[in-house]
């Protein structure tokens, strides 16, 4: 085997479904000096079957075995047996365009060490690998930390490409898993990145993220969870303006959570409004008028994600943030000084 220049993890836990699909995409990358470790997460389905018979003729996959102890400890078992100077992470249920390595391992090669982590846009996709819905295309970069804290632009856990001795020195958390809140470990791992130095984009849609209903996230309380507990597990780590960016993004949060708890009949539910009310009453007051007046848009399905050029977007996008708030967010991220 080559000497792998990018490691791939992917972990998995019963994927047998996706897990075919997940690993050619991944072999079939353009860049060929990568490794694949898949690590089965205790894994009962008998999907890791077929990763061994793809092993047998292709020596850059390496499957790695442990009792289940969730997706941040995984990551780690792969971060820990990487090879390669950088680490890229993929999902078991998502894809990835052949081109994706490529480009990200370009673009950190021309920052000449400026970016700690390289993101591309991604497009949503079903079971049958279609697309749904517009595919959004925001292109934040630089400093990054306080509009990260606003808004999750990278959104999830398979477009990221990072060295790996920052990967090591950050890890990912598994106490959102152990608390029964597993579903932002990759947020939150983006959001250590985002503390030590600077994002790039490549600006291109060169990941496929599956959202089914029983993807872990379609399971929108527990992600909201998820999301309040890492904001809580951050904080002591973030100074006052991006504090001050975490407790409205709690707020906020904590409306979502009361109104999903009062559609559910859980008394839980006011007491979690009136939290949000007492710890920041203008932004839970401004979200839950902005959650009462937002429509949800039906999703149609389009073409398959292989058929689509990476450069293309399908439809017309915009953030819902309020642009003066990402204007402001920016300028502090242009604030902070670089460590050294």
């Amino acid at each position: 085997m080559t000497q792998a220049a990018v490691s791939v993890v992917i972990p998995a836990f019963n994927a047998a479904r996706t897990i075919g699909r997940t690993l050619e995409s991944a072999r079939a990358q353009t860049y060929r000096a990568i490794e694949v470790i898949i690590v089965d997460d205790g894994s009962t389905d008998g999907g890791m079957e077929a990763v061994l018979r793809v092993a047998r003729d292709d020596d850059r996959i390496r499957l790695i075995a442990q009792g289940n102890g969730g997706v941040a400890r995984a990551r780690n078992r792969g971060i820990a047996e990487a090879r390669g100077r950088y680490v890229a992470f993929l999902d078991a249920d998502d894809l990835w365009h052949p081109e994706k390595i490529a480009r990200q391992v370009a673009a950190m090669e021309a920052a000449g060490g400026r970016a700690v982590l390289a993101y591309n846009w991604y497009r949503r996709i079903d079971d049958c690998d279609r697309l749904i819905g517009v595919s959004p295309y925001p292109r934040v970069e630089g400093r990054v930390l306080h509009r990260h804290l606003e808004w999750n632009f990278v959104s999830n856990g398979s477009t990221a490409l990072v060295a790996t001795d920052l990967a090591r020195a950050i890890g990912f958390d598994p106490r959102l898993h152990d608390a029964g809140n597993q579903g932002c470990e990759d947020y939150m791992f983006q959001l250590q990145a985002a503390r030590c130095g600077a994002f790039l984009c490549v600006p291109a849609f060169l990941t496929g993220y599956r959202r089914t209903d029983g993807a872990m996230s379609a399971q929108t309380m527990r992600m909201i969870r998820s999301h309040l507990q890492m904001y809580a597990l951050l904080e002591p780590l973030l100074g006052r303006d991006a504090r001050r960016v975490a407790a409205r993004r709690r707020a906020e949060l904590n409306v979502e959570l009361a109104r999903s708890l009062i559609r559910r009949g859980r008394a839980e539910g006011l007491r979690c409004l009136s939290g949000a009310l007492a710890s920041h009453p203008l932004a839970a007051s401004r979200h839950a008028l902005t959650l009462l007046n937002r429509r949800s848009a039906a999703s149609e399905t389009g073409p398959v994600f292989a058929d689509m050029a990476p450069d293309m977007p399908d439809g017309l996008w915009q953030t819902r943030r309020p642009p003066r708030r990402l204007h402001r967010l920016e300028q502090l991220d242009r604030a902070i000084i670089p460590a050294g």
